[in-house]
Parts: structure tokens; sequence; C-alpha cells
């Protein structure tokens, strides 16, 4: 008789994060977990309570231990913000950033 493997993949949770509902009169605590994947891809989170969406972005406090590795691999060095040009981004993180994406789509 042979036995058969069941392989669930997982991926390590990096943070935890909590964030407030921009809506006024709801107000609710949110609690989100990201993987290293999902926090170079974070843009915002939907309220557990009123379901809305809002627009949010991951700063150096949510993730010090993490932010140069974020920082290079897209998490902000090809986000535009209001005002920056793609010249302003800079040649070499452009390409860090676009060699990691294809990498991670490889896998």
């Amino acid at each position: 008789m042979t036995r058969s493997k069941i392989v669930i993949p997982r991926e390590l949770l990096l943070i935890e994060i909590v964030r407030r509902c921009h809506v006024t009169g709801c107000e609710a605590k949110t609690h989100i977990g990201l993987t290293r994947r999902e926090a170079r891809s974070y843009t915002g989170f939907e309220c557990e309570r009123c379901k809305d969406w809002n627009v949010d972005m991951l700063e150096e406090r949510d993730v010090p231990e993490w932010w140069a590795e974020l920082a290079v691999t897209d998490l902000y060095a090809l986000r535009k913000t209001p005002g920056t040009s793609q010249d302003e981004i800079g040649e070499v993180i452009a390409r860090m950033s676009n060699n990691y994406r294809r990498s991670i789509t490889e896998e």
C-alpha cells in the first residue's frame, strides 16, 4: 500500500497591521495580515464593518526590518506619486524592480 502525501503551500506572514476605516461614521479597526508578496503590492484594504475600500500604503514604521528590501523590489520604487515623472524614479531602481517582477512571475 502506498501513501500519498498532501502538500499545502504556505507563505510566511511578514507583518500584521491595524488600520482604521476612513469613512466618516465608521472608523472601524481592521487587522490585516500580509505576506512579502502581498506587502509589495499593498494599495489599501476593505473595511471589515462597512466593506468600503480604503486607499492606503505601507510606511517604514510598519515594516522596519524589511523596508529596504520592499522599497527596492517595488513597494515604492515604481509607484508614482503626484508630481513625479518616470525620469525621477531612477533607471537602476526601475531595472531592479522589473527584474524582480519577472522572477516572481516565473515561480
